[in-house]
């Protein structure tokens, strides 16, 4: 036998049906054209997606998390056509799509509604943008950054540097504070503090902004305000509002501005006053004793 037949030998047992999918059968050759058309999809898809990021999106004001979506929207398009002429390549009948779709329709109906509520809600967050990638947001008293927004689940990773898993749907769903929507990541912050009744409330103004002057991540535009809430039970209530250009800041700058407020009204000789509770001891005629308790 010469080199050629053993060529074609090979060749006709390459072609051989191994196994048949609805009538059709499907060789050692079709197989491997299937998966090379899947990986030239992949490729083809990374190549896409590098082009807009070096030809279009550095040319271009597109937002981070436009690009982040159309990159995503790409990929998976240019796949999944690369899958679905893979299929026809080995002869595939494309309308046995629609039993699978209606498997799919069965499934939902067994078990599969939280998969596809993420699923659903991961296109509605890539096509409208709600929430964006770089996106601080608070979800059920998770705060963080957005990372990644797959058509799953979100990427949050927190500010312990923590990653958090959140489902689309929690997104979508449930309510959501974004930081920083539209760009926007300044954020106010108020700050009660009581005083002692007979305080001088100018005073007492004057030094809670000059606190809020002193702290260097406090922002001069909005200015800080001073407001008199109430005269409450045992204090005068008042409530310092600032800016500050970030909700990473937020924490530090309530320490700071508080430690600021203890030094400086101890100094004014200003009081902060605290619940007293007042316990009185009277005597009975049988030798018991009645207790009376007073808070103030």
């Amino acid at each position: 036998m010469n080199s050629s037949a053993a060529f074609a030998s090979v060749w006709d047992l390459l072609q051989k049906p191994i196994f048949t999918v609805s009538g059709q059968g499907i060789s050692v050759m079709s197989f491997l054209y299937f998966i090379v058309v899947i990986i030239l999809s992949v490729v083809l898809a990374r190549l896409l997606t590098r082009f807009l990021k070096r030809n279009v999106y550095s040319k271009t004001e597109i937002e981070k998390g436009a690009q982040y979506t159309l990159s995503r929207l790409v990929r998976y398009v240019t796949v999944t056509v690369g899958f679905l002429i893979g299929l026809q390549m080995i002869g595939f009948d494309l309308s046995i799509l629609a039993v699978f779709g209606g498997l799919f329709g069965v499934g939902i109906g067994f078990g599969l509604q939280n998969i596809f509520s993420n699923f659903a809600s991961g296109l509605i967050l890539l096509l409208e943008r709600p929430i964006q990638v770089g996106d601080i947001v608070e979800v059920e008293g998770i705060i963080g950054k957005v990372e990644e927004i797959r058509f799953r689940v979100a990427v949050v990773n927190t500010f312990d540097n923590e990653s958090i898993i959140v489902p689309n749907s929690d997104l979508v769903s449930k309510q959501v504070t974004n930081w920083s929507y539209a760009g926007d990541t300044t954020l106010r912050l108020r700050i009660p503090i009581g005083v002692d009744y007979g305080t001088d409330i100018e005073k007492v103004e004057d030094i809670l902004l000059e606190i809020a002057d002193e702290e260097e991540k406090i922002l001069d535009t909005p200015e800080p305000q001073v407001f008199f809430k109430e005269h409450a039970d045992s204090a005068l209530n008042f409530e310092l509002r600032v800016w500050i250009s970030t909700p990473k800041d937020r924490i530090a700058v309530r320490d700071n501005v508080r430690r600021k407020i203890d030094k400086k009204l101890n100094e004014a000789g200003i009081g902060i006053p605290f619940p007293q509770r007042d316990v009185y001891v009277y005597p009975q005629g049988d030798g018991q004793f009645t207790e009376i308790t007073k808070e103030e």
